[in-house]
């Protein structure tokens, strides 16, 4: 009787505790049970989108570098 009574309230304490989770797209943070393939889905994207903008801003800032430099370069020779 207090085996079974044991077990079931193990059981039940297993269950909670994985009903209860958040579940996250970060498998390390996760876990086996914690880890959702489409919130990891989601936040590949989210980190694809965040490197097109930054590289985009890096091209704008080196043709703008490189427009100052040129500028910098003619103002230099016309002394």
């Amino acid at each position: 009787m207090n085996r079974t009574i044991f077990l079931s309230l193990g059981l039940a304490t297993c269950a909670l505790s994985l009903t209860s989770c958040e579940t996250t797209g970060d498998p390390t943070q996760g876990g086996l049970f914690g880890w959702s393939q489409n919130k990891a889905d989601y936040r590949i994207a989210e980190r694809r989108d965040t490197l097109y903008n930054l590289d985009r801003d890096n091209d704008r800032q080196q043709r703008r570098t490189q427009s100052l430099q040129s500028d910098y370069s003619r103002m230099k020779n016309s002394q």
